[in-house]
């Protein structure tokens, strides 16, 4: 007798809960699907979901109107909401994504500067021990670390008139492994002169040429520097070193690299030996 009394129990109980639940959803899908707008919507007209003045004034008074679940599925929200994209509003930086790139002749064409290379090679062998070596880093790193650095090098950012050049290899943990930190301020007008005799090569001007209108090699090792736009993209590139076909994904299958320059070992003299070959 108690089991059976028990056991109708357990199944009152289950149908109970069944039903709880049931409603539930029932008025969950209800809600979402209805909402008070549909009553003053014409029979077979979907409801306007445009605010209405009302709602106009209240966000010009910096509260927005409460929204129903249909109306956020549809709904653009955040900083950006009201932004619609131009095509003036696109900037060269990102015009290679666009038909008009090529097919447009009133595209601006990439014309570099001689001086702005001159001064870009000089201020990239002041970051450096040697042409081919890693450059210091050369701003304040307290406080940071990986994730800090890859937040502007990984596809580089203008910060005033300082350029945060894109990474040109893959991402790799800790950078002050290769990248020296700067000297810290207090000893940062001490001098301290080590006597040697090493003598780094001069970066190269540019690239040989099999013949005049050919794509020139790539003057220098590839090794570390797979990401080729790191230096000859455009605004966030170094000027003077930008190429006018950055759109373009293979830069190997027309520029060949220098063998004696991406050899484990390199050759004796084969840098100097590419760097005459591109000043003829």
């Amino acid at each position: 007798m108690n089991t059976t009394t028990s056991g109708k129990g357990e199944r009152a109980a289950a149908l109970l809960l069944f039903s709880v639940s049931a409603v539930a959803i029932l008025g969950v899908v209800i809600g979402v699907r209805r909402s008070p707008l549909d009553a003053d919507a014409p029979q077979g007209v979907a409801p306007s979901l445009t605010a209405s003045p009302a709602h106009a004034t209240v966000e010009a008074n910096g509260v927005g109107p409460a929204k129903t679940y249909t109306q956020m599925r549809i709904s653009e929200t955040g900083p950006t909401a009201s932004w619609e994209p131009h095509w003036d509003q696109l900037t060269a930086e990102f015009d290679f994504r666009h038909c008009t790139t090529c097919h447009d002749p009133h595209t601006a064409k990439v014309q570099p500067s001689q001086l702005a290379k001159q001064a870009s090679l000089a201020a990239r062998a002041e970051r450096r021990a040697f042409n081919g070596a890693p450059p210091v880093v050369p701003h304040a790193i307290e406080l940071t670390n990986d994730a800090a650095c890859f937040g502007c090098h990984s596809r580089g950012v203008q910060l005033g008139e300082r350029i945060a050049n894109p990474l040109s290899h893959e991402f790799l943990p800790n950078c002050l492994q290769c990248h020296a930190a700067p000297t810290p301020p207090p000893f940062a007008e001490t001098v301290v002169a080590v006597a040697n005799n090493f003598q780094g090569l001069a970066a190269p001007l540019g690239g040989a040429r099999a013949y005049a209108g050919a794509p020139p090699v790539i003057p220098h090792s590839t090794w570390m520097r797979e990401q080729c736009l790191s230096c000859h993209g455009g605004n966030n590139g170094w000027p003077g070193l930008e190429v006018s076909h950055r759109w373009r994904a293979n830069c190997l299958q027309c520029h060949a690299s220098t063998s004696p320059l991406d050899q484990v070992a390199p050759l004796p003299d084969a840098f100097a030996a590419s760097t005459t070959e591109a000043t003829r």
